[in-house]
């Protein structure tokens, strides 16, 4: 192919890098280039201030002219990252059994419509791949109607999913990582280049294809291709990498230097790390909440010419945009029914808080930076009596044993905390902090402290962090967020994940040494939800047995031999509410919506009692309309009456009677709530997704 790059007026452009996906070549002088493709497409890397459409053409093109169109880029550039928007237009119906609401056209094309009053001065949007829910041509040109009118330019790139062709077959990679095979050819016909290169003002951007790196399709290509591309910008130029997940060491290694930032999508989840001086940021997908029930949620992130800062926001009411992932910039007031309330420096999401002694403990998330910590506050009048900051955001719980306050940051560190003053005693690090997600909160046993999820089960000393024992072979790698905590019954742990394997495991705690079952199954997803008997919450252990929330429902496993005892379906899956034990049944939160009680003996509904009002926004997994309740309720007698107290996202702690849903008066709070309450004493504890701890006198209960 032998072509020209000019500029509007005509004029010859000279040093424009221009790429077949494998080799690169620039412009001469007269803006010529010759390049004899070994891939399917001749792209340009797009120079800071131009605009080229088409920014490429198929490799059979004898001859191409490319023409630059000035693009104000100012120095201060800001542009929104989205992921996995999962156009379907099926409503999932290929992939999903139960009732999920995905992407849809409509849905993307009115977001895009909205950001200049969303972001005022916002000049991009990049979609980190998963654009497509199963990658057939249908949805393809869903997206190409819901981005064509967007009013500002959008930069794609590709997801698994994009590469399904309709089609969910599964297979273990290269680098021991579960998901889904691919055909790139639908995403090529329909889009474009899967790696890509252009510039902004002061820095570099390159997007790789993920998924078929990971597979092992071409990833000595995209590698050989990166090199080269960074080989090509003048020395110390700084630079971001675009990938469907999280990139691991198979990607980062051996290049002439490393990212500034890379952006990231596939695990629907919220997650900032900085790992080597790199900042990594994984994000949600803007259309529906994510699998870490983070509401619907989109990031602004903005290159002043020196630093990338991020400011991440959920798509809710006017007033909760932000409340959901950053501390309020005003005072708040304390809601009448509460006697005091402290304000974290950070988010409130769904972690409850856990009381020792005269403290109350509270993870800090800070979903703008790789930052977090934990909170110590005072039970008595909610003063503040100390704080640790930590490199990464706490998203569960933390645990105490003795004096010890152990917690786990998202990037997998486990670090122990002295309970009087906060000092860190000990830390032990991250197995892989580039692809672990860690979610699930930290359980004590006896001395050992269980964390991790089942591709990476750790038992360690809780009082020093010594490793005791480890687990690598009970599950593949899986981008499914374990947001269920390990369940602990004598000298047994009760450990599961979303997905992989279709059950629980049972392990000694003391050796870490397999109870029950042995083995996973690589069918496809769909295959073992139909069966799941996996955990999107934790368990309730009662009387010995196991009551799971699952992708499907509730599951009754005897807890001693694993045995599926009875399954009800919720109204909705993923409901991540962990059941209830009061007297007469099992409480559970179905769909968001609605309080059972289940019999223990077959599981059947012995009431239900629905909540009418509305929340801001959905915070369960595959959901976009929004719901009032999301955590689970918490019992509470008050003169002899079991009672069950449900935090709602509608601002009430909702109260009805254990015995028969009978409802009683709501607590008003004024302030949406997503975690489960925390009882102690005299006092209810909650957590706003505004960042603040409330604690309300238990008498208002009557």
């Amino acid at each position: 192919m032998i072509g020209y790059v000019v500029d509007h007026l005509g004029r010859p452009r000279a040093g424009v890098t221009l790429s077949d996906g494998i080799t690169l070549t620039t412009t001469s002088a007269d803006g010529r280039f010759q390049i004899v493709p070994q891939g399917p497409f001749v792209f340009l890397t797009r120079p800071a201030g131009w605009t080229c459409a088409p920014w490429f053409v198929p490799a059979a093109t004898a001859e191409a002219t490319f023409t630059l169109t000035p693009d104000d880029q100012p120095d201060v550039y800001r542009f929104v990252h989205i992921s996995d928007t999962h156009i379907s237009t099926d409503n999932g119906a290929k992939l999903y059994q139960e009732p999920v609401e995905m992407g849809s056209c409509d849905g993307l094309a009115e977001f895009l419509r909205s950001l200049p009053e969303r972001v005022p001065g916002v000049h991009s949007v990049i979609a980190t791949g998963d654009l497509t829910d199963s990658g057939v041509d249908a949805e393809y040109e869903a997206l190409r109607l819901a981005v064509h009118d967007s009013p500002v330019p959008v930069h794609l790139l590709p997801g698994n999913h994009d590469h399904m062709a309709g089609r969910q077959g599964f297979a273990t990679s290269r680098n021991n990582y579960l998901i889904n095979t691919g055909d790139p050819s639908g995403y090529e016909r329909n889009v474009g280049p899967r790696w890509y290169s252009f510039d902004l003002p002061g820095l570099h951007v390159a997007a790789l294809d993920w998924h078929t790196h990971e597979l092992g399709l071409d990833h000595e290509l995209q590698d050989a291709w990166l090199r080269a591309d960074l080989e090509s910008l003048a020395a110390g130029t700084p630079w971001i990498l675009l990938s469907h997940d999280q990139p691991g060491l198979s990607i980062l290694e051996g290049l002439p230097h490393q990212p500034l930032a890379t952006f990231s999508g596939h695990w629907h989840t919220s997650r900032v790390v900085e790992v080597g001086g790199t900042l990594h940021v994984n994000t949600p997908t803007p259309l529906f909440a994510g699998l870490d029930y983070s509401p619907p949620s989109y990031r602004v992130v903005t290159w002043d010419g020196e630093r990338i800062t991020l400011e991440t926001r959920a798509v809710a009411p006017a007033g909760l945009e932000r409340s959901t992932f950053s501390a309020p910039i005003h005072a708040v007031a304390v809601p009448r029914a509460a006697r005091w309330r402290h304000q974290l420096p950070g988010s409130g999401q769904r972690a409850a808080v856990r009381v020792a002694e005269d403290l109350v403990l509270s993870a800090v998330v800070d979903e703008d930076r790789a930052a977090g910590g934990v909170d110590a506050i005072d039970l008595a009048d909610g003063s503040l009596r100390w704080r640790t900051a930590l490199r990464s955001a706490v998203k569960g719980t933390p645990a105490v044993h003795a004096d010890v306050v152990i917690a786990v940051e998202v990037s997998g560190d486990v670090v122990g905390l002295d309970l009087a003053d906060g000092t860190e005693r000990w830390r032990t690090t991250s197995p892989d902090p580039l692809r672990r997600f860690a979610f699930t909160p930290p359980v004590v046993a006896g001395d050992l402290v269980i964390v991790g999820d089942l591709a990476h089960l750790r038992a360690l000393d809780a009082r020093t962090g010594e490793p005791r024992w480890e687990r690598t072979d009970l599950a593949p790698h899986i981008n499914l967020v374990g947001n269920a905590a390990p369940v602990v019954s004598g000298d047994l742990v009760h450990v599961g994940s979303l997905g992989v394997p279709p059950t629980m495991i049972c392990l000694e705690v003391t050796t870490g040494a397999t109870v029950w079952p042995t083995g996973y199954s690589t069918a496809s997803l769909a295959d073992r939800l139909r069966q799941d008997a996996s955990p999107v919450g934790t368990p309730l252990l009662d009387e010995g047995d196991l009551y799971i929330p699952t992708s499907k429902g509730v599951v009754k496993v005897d807890g001693g031999s694993g045995e599926v005892l009875w399954q009800v379906r919720n109204r909705r899956g993923f409901v991540p509410t962990t059941p209830v034990a009061v007297p007469h049944g099992i409480a559970v939160v179905d769909g968001g919506t609605d309080l059972v009680l289940l019999n223990r003996r077959d599981g059947a509904e012995i009431w239900r009692t629905t909540f009418q009002a509305a929340g801001p926004f959905s915070m369960t997994s595959y959901a976009v309309t929004p719901h009032p309740v999301f955590a689970s309720p918490s019992p509470v007698t008050v003169d002899g009456t079991e009672l069950l107290l449900v935090p709602g996202l509608d601002g009430r702690i909702h109260v009805a009677i254990a015995r028969t849903g009978e409802r009683r008066d709501d607590i008003e709070l004024d302030v949406p709530i997503a975690a489960s309450l925390a009882v102690t004493g005299d006092t209810l504890l909650a957590v706003g997704v505004d960042g603040g701890v409330l604690a309300i006198d238990r008498r208002v209960l009557g």
